[in-house]
């Protein structure tokens, strides 16, 4: 991919597999979705594009950002990325949008929970929690 790469107003859509999540990034709707596993063999390189499509979104972000993270799983290096993705929405973003974010995690997953509950705790956006049955 090239670096001064433009997204434009098309959605992104990046399909799961066995190791990486499904993503959906949409500027003119203000939705960015993670659903599913995230344990890429290589964090970096896997987020590229989506770190690249937030960097472009931050710029002119829609009224209002809302986020759905539903994953039964993530690595180490995932979760280094994720929170530095929720970072830049609470603060950078969040001066010019208002930012929400679902947490979706199993109701049996007090990892993900936690995880979640951290966020809810250190971030002034809005977090909110859905326990669920299953993802």
């Amino acid at each position: 991919m090239k670096e001064d790469m433009q997204f434009g107003d098309t959605p992104v859509e990046i399909q799961a597999t066995n190791k990486t999540p499904y993503i959906k990034l949409d500027k003119l709707a203000g939705t960015i979705e993670i659903s599913g596993v995230s344990i890429p063999e290589n964090t970096k390189e896997f987020y590229w594009q989506f770190n690249r499509w937030l960097s472009e979104y931050s710029r002119e972000p829609a009224p209002l950002t809302k986020v759905k993270i539903s994953l039964m799983y993530m690595n180490s290096s995932s979760t280094v990325v994720i929170t530095r993705m929720l970072m830049l929405l609470d603060e950078l973003i969040g001066m010019k949008t208002v930012v929400e974010i679902d947490w979706y995690f199993e109701s049996d997953d007090l990892e993900i929970k936690e995880i979640g509950q951290y966020y809810k705790d250190t971030m002034k956006c809005k977090i909110n929690l859905m326990e669920v049955d299953r993802l």
